[in-house]
């Protein structure tokens, strides 16, 4: 499992499993960014690609970034 990019706007992040792709629900606990998979939370940065970005929105501009812990 690989996680390809997180939106937080939207709150939900794009994973790749077995071949295919996924869009899951995410949650932040603690500051930790978590994502629901097979009825399972998971957290973000066990699984995070080296190449993942996010989709954020900051003083009303949206944009995408690397992802940063």
């Amino acid at each position: 499992m690989l996680v390809l990019g997180i939106n937080k706007i939207l709150k939900w992040c794009q994973i790749t499993s077995g071949g295919r792709t996924y869009t899951c629900p995410i949650k932040v606990t603690d500051g930790e960014i978590f994502f629901l998979f097979k009825k399972e939370w998971h957290k973000a940065t066990q699984f995070a690609s080296e190449h993942m970005v996010e989709l954020v929105q900051e003083d009303g501009n949206v944009f995408s970034r690397p992802f940063k812990n």
